[in-house]
């Protein structure tokens, strides 16, 4: 279980590395695509499609685990913080439970739906013409890397001192905790 966890959390480094990258190169094409537009009255070609469809995907979907390791999603407390800590953690396992199911069945539709696009070779409709299916796969990706997550923490919930010690896992304890 140690060796999994630590694979975990080596894949999201790596895939909110990706993000952080991705928000990074999309700075500086928006940058330069205006400044090309202003100046030269020459915009990139298909900067609209291809930072909708593609880097918008990367940045937003490879960062959900991270975000939900960092406490960083909006969430709506007032009823929660009126619970007795293991009310508490009850409804924070039921809820992740709930949630790992959702993104789990969302991850798996995305899959899916990404072998069709390959299959029937789907491309955009915009000025470029490229593929949709990695697009699909990074979504699937991102929501199976987000179920992981949420199910390690009821694990951590669950059994507290048998489960590996990992930061991310003991700051979301001690958050639920108090």
């Amino acid at each position: 279980m140690e060796k999994l966890k630590k694979l975990f959390e080596s894949m999201d480094k790596v895939t909110s590395g990706i993000s952080a990258f991705t928000l990074f190169l999309m700075m500086v094409w928006i940058f330069v695509d205006v400044m090309l537009r202003t100046f030269f009255h020459r915009p990139i070609q298909g900067t609209i499609e291809l930072t909708g469809e593609y880097l918008m995907v990367l940045l937003v979907y490879l960062s959900l685990s991270y975000t939900h390791k960092q406490d960083g999603h909006v969430k709506v407390t007032f009823l929660e913080d009126k619970f007795s800590k293991p009310i508490k953690n009850i409804t924070k396992c039921i809820t992740n439970l709930f949630a790992a199911c959702l993104f789990f069945f969302i991850s798996i539709l995305n899959f899916q739906e990404g072998l069709e696009y390959i299959e029937q070779n789907i491309q955009s409709s915009g000025v470029l013409s490229y593929p949709l299916a990695p697009a699909l796969f990074i979504i699937s990706l991102g929501m199976m890397m987000i179920t992981l997550r949420l199910l390690l923490e009821c694990i951590s919930i669950i059994f507290p001192n048998k489960v590996i010690s990992s930061n991310s896992l003991a700051d979301s304890e001690k958050k639920i905790t108090g």
